[in-house]
């Protein structure tokens, strides 16, 4: 389940309310001689993250130009309680586009990018053998981010928003 809907747009980590774990969930399309507004004519889809080559971003600069969709517009993801939830629902949107996922997977890296939040060190995502197989069907790896959150530091919450 997603944040409720009075916060959509904003981070579980934004909120205020106790986090324990929470789920970003990005599929990117990256390569240093990608051209993101490529991928995001081929797809038919709004991404929800691009930066090309050479890009500043926060402290680093992008070694590679990089599409991402998460199912929501630039800025606009949510976190998700569950990462089966948040992956389920990014795949059923590209699953009609995973032939064409698989011609780009022969000139760019393709990856789940996953943003694993949390507060406190017990628990952590479940995937169902479902999904597993459809993940391994879809054909991308997956790469979880984990950041250990202090829910009680409003500063640390907002400056661990990110992730790259």
């Amino acid at each position: 389940m997603i944040t409720s809907p009075s916060d959509q747009g904003k981070t579980k980590r934004d909120t205020g309310k106790p986090m324990g774990h929470a789920y970003t969930v990005e599929f990117r399309i990256y390569g240093e001689i990608l051209d993101p507004g490529t991928i995001t004519s081929g797809l038919g889809l709004n991404p929800s993250h691009t930066a090309r080559a050479g890009t500043v971003w926060g402290t680093r600069v992008h070694r590679h130009s990089v599409s991402g969709y998460s199912g929501f517009e630039e800025g606009r993801a949510p976190d998700w309680d569950a990462l089966d939830e948040g992956l389920a629902f990014v795949l059923n949107r590209l699953w009609p586009h995973r032939q064409l996922v698989a011609e780009y997977k022969t000139q760019y890296q393709v990856a789940w990018w996953i943003g694993h939040f949390q507060s406190s060190f017990d628990g952590g995502p479940s995937l169902s053998s479902s999904l597993l197989l459809r993940l391994g069907e879809f054909g991308a790896d997956v790469f979880i981010d984990n950041h250990f959150v202090d829910s009680n530091d409003p500063e640390e919450a907002e400056s661990k928003g990110g992730h790259d």
